[in-house]
């Protein structure tokens, strides 16, 4: 499988000299609620998997991605609900209309993110973001989720493992499954010898000790392994200054900021199991 992602040129978003680049677009923005938000009815539109009857609350100006997928996040901290919307439309009179969308549970010993239905793997979109205090902090404690250009037919735990790969290679070539965890195979000796800065340090970390779940795929022809950031309009919706252009901006960068490469061909395949802790 690493093989064939080598095969198709792929590599880490990346600037023109091949060094790993974070840029401060998104593509998730996420919204937390509280309980004298306006209370918002959802239409689903019934192209796809759609919980129908969802009524919540959701934060005035809060606006779904402006581009692509219009992916949106809602958590409900007090009902321990995380709401996942695809396509979904800007919440104007109490109304919101999505293509896809559920309701999820959480909270430690609770929640799984498994079961979500706005994004291609069938997980909670909020899994796997990564953030802009994460790398200003230098701290990533938690598995990461990337897209790639293809998939194999068949998914894999923890995506429905009946589900059907959204992209599929072309001949039906041995890339990743929808689900497959990827491990960066370093130690951190390996890492900190890089001479990574210390954000990069901490994305390539969490590669090596939480692991990559592949959980979409891009447009035909963009060989990218591309980390799934938290857009900034979960701020800017409000005003606020984006979190990540922030970090970006600290880091010395100003429409992105650069580190060091990272090998692909130092990328293993985890079982599933073994996050499914059956083997």
């Amino acid at each position: 499988m690493i093989a064939y992602l080598l095969s198709l040129h792929s590599a880490f978003h990346a600037d023109h000299r091949g060094r790993f680049k974070i840029e401060p677009t998104g593509s998730r923005p996420v919204y937390w609620s509280q309980s004298g938000d306006p209370l918002v009815s959802v239409t689903c539109r019934g192209e796809y998997s759609c919980q129908r009857g969802m009524r919540l609350r959701i934060p005035p100006g809060a606006q779904p991605e402006a581009q692509g997928d219009a992916h949106m996040t809602v958590i409900d901290q007090a009902a321990g609900r995380e709401y996942d919307f695809w396509k979904a439309t800007t919440p104007e009179h109490g109304q919101m209309t999505v293509s896809s969308g559920n309701s999820i549970r959480i909270g430690a010993g609770i929640g799984t993110g498994l079961g979500g239905v706005a994004e291609a793997a069938n997980l909670g979109l909020a899994g796997g973001l990564l953030r802009g205090p994460e790398l200003a902090a230098g701290v990533v404690n938690h598995a990461l989720s990337i897209s790639a250009e293809c998939v194999q037919r068949q998914d894999v735990w923890p995506a429905p493992v009946n589900g059907h790969g959204d992209s599929v290679c072309s001949g039906n070539g041995p890339g990743p499954h929808l689900g497959s965890l990827l491990q960066l195979d370093m130690s951190d000796a390996e890492v900190a010898a890089t001479h990574a800065p210390r954000w990069q340090r901490a994305v390539m970390k969490a590669m090596a000790h939480y692991g990559m779940y592949v959980v979409d795929t891009n447009s035909r022809g963009n060989p990218e392994l591309s980390l799934i950031t938290e857009d900034d309009q979960s701020f800017t919706s409000f005003g606020r200054g984006g979190e990540m252009t922030g970090f970006v901006h600290s880091a010395g960068g100003t429409d992105s900021v650069s580190g060091v490469p990272i090998d692909v061909s130092k990328l293993r395949l985890i079982a599933p199991c073994v996050p499914r802790r059956t083997c």
